[in-house]
């Protein structure tokens, strides 16, 4: 059980210590943006259609939610 309770607490701190800035394009990418609605894969738009030098922070934030929630459940 102690060991469970390690590895637990391992992922976590290495969860909390990933940052939005460490992530790939491909990573962000894997996940739709709530701000324009860019699909996965897709990259996101401004207004006028045009698409963005950068993903929203929004769907950075989502992509690293994700991440997080699929690295504790590998425990």
């Amino acid at each position: 059980m102690s060991q469970i309770v390690q590895t637990f607490d391992e992922v976590r701190t290495h969860a909390k210590s990933m940052k939005k800035s460490e992530l790939t394009v491909k990573q962000i990418s894997t996940v739709d943006c709530p701000t324009c609605g860019a699909s996965a894969g897709e990259r996101c738009v401004l207004n006028s259609g045009l698409p963005r030098s950068e993903p929203h922070v929004d769907r950075k934030f989502a992509a690293l939610k994700v991440l997080e929630e699929k690295s504790i459940q590998i425990i």
